[in-house]
């Protein structure tokens, strides 16, 4: 399934790169914008969902509370609850379900551009792969960890920007084989990419009211997303740190618009109950 993902995202990450005169840094900046704008409806969707949910938090826990030692009927009520309101609970769920798979797939698409976005035939990829490692048999796995390296070699793709080769990664920067190690430039981009992921995380919780039980959770999820960001950043070729980072900055303009489309429609709820009493 990821392949298949790969293979239809490739194919528009070459369109890109066609497009902008075969700039691969440009290409993933321009992807991910586009693909954040796609996803947008349903990012807003769940912030709505989220908002709505924080809205019936009493009444959810008095159900909870009542029914407590019986789950049947607990579940009833809250069903009753959420239909009232016409929420779906798992409504939140949809964006960062559909965000996991297009991040494994975006990790193929950078370990094996010349797979992915060239859409290079298999059997070149094996003639490059015997030629570097300069043996006949090689196996499938030795073809993918060589694409960078080939399409680096063989001026396939021109990684490089601002002095940086989108196709290291940053953990290289401390690699024990000195023919190896990576511009400690590099680091740059894990180190933004957490502090993009913080300012996420507070943004998300400046207009929530939490219960007690919410703000442990939520301290652990500020503690947790910016640590799996700089991980991800520094252990990936920095192509997906940047796909990483962009979406970040993306997503925070987008929770801007998100928070104020939210805040009206807040205001205009609260004035059509006003009018009704």
């Amino acid at each position: 399934m990821i392949a298949w993902i790969a293979n239809l995202l490739g194919t528009v990450v070459r369109f890109i790169y066609d497009m902008v005169g075969d700039n691969y840094a440009l290409s993933i900046i321009l992807f991910t914008i586009l693909t954040k704008a796609i996803l947008f409806p349903l990012y807003l969707k769940q912030m709505k969902s989220t908002e709505q949910i924080q809205k019936i938090g009493p009444e959810d826990k008095k159900i909870r509370e009542k029914y407590k030692n019986d789950k049947q009927k607990m579940s009833e009520e809250l069903t009753k609850l959420y239909a009232e309101h016409k929420i779906n609970p798992l409504g939140g769920c949809l964006p960062l379900l559909i965000q996991i798979p297009l991040i494994f797939a975006m990790f193929a698409i950078v370990k094996q551009p010349l797979t992915y976005i060239l859409q290079t035939p298999q059997e070149q990829i094996r003639v490059y792969t015997q030629q570097i490692l300069n043996k006949e048999d090689v196996s499938h796995n030795e073809m993918v960890e060589k694409e960078i390296e080939i399409a680096n070699k063989h001026g396939l793709i021109d990684m490089n920007v601002l002095g940086l080769n989108l196709g290291d990664k940053p953990m290289d920067i401390i690699n024990s084989d000195p023919s190896k190690r990576v511009n400690p430039a590099a680091i740059i981009i894990p180190i933004l990419s957490v502090i993009i992921s913080i300012i996420q995380t507070r943004q998300m919780q400046k207009n929530t009211t939490l219960s007690e039980e919410q703000q442990q959770m939520q301290k652990t999820t500020n503690m947790m997303l910016p640590a799996i960001s700089g991980m991800i950043a520094i252990t990936t070729p920095l192509a997906l740190g940047l796909y990483w980072l962009i979406g970040g900055l993306v997503q925070v303009v987008q929770q801007h618009i998100m928070n104020n489309v939210i805040k009206k429609d807040s205001k205009k709820l609260n004035l059509k109950e006003g009018e009704s009493k």
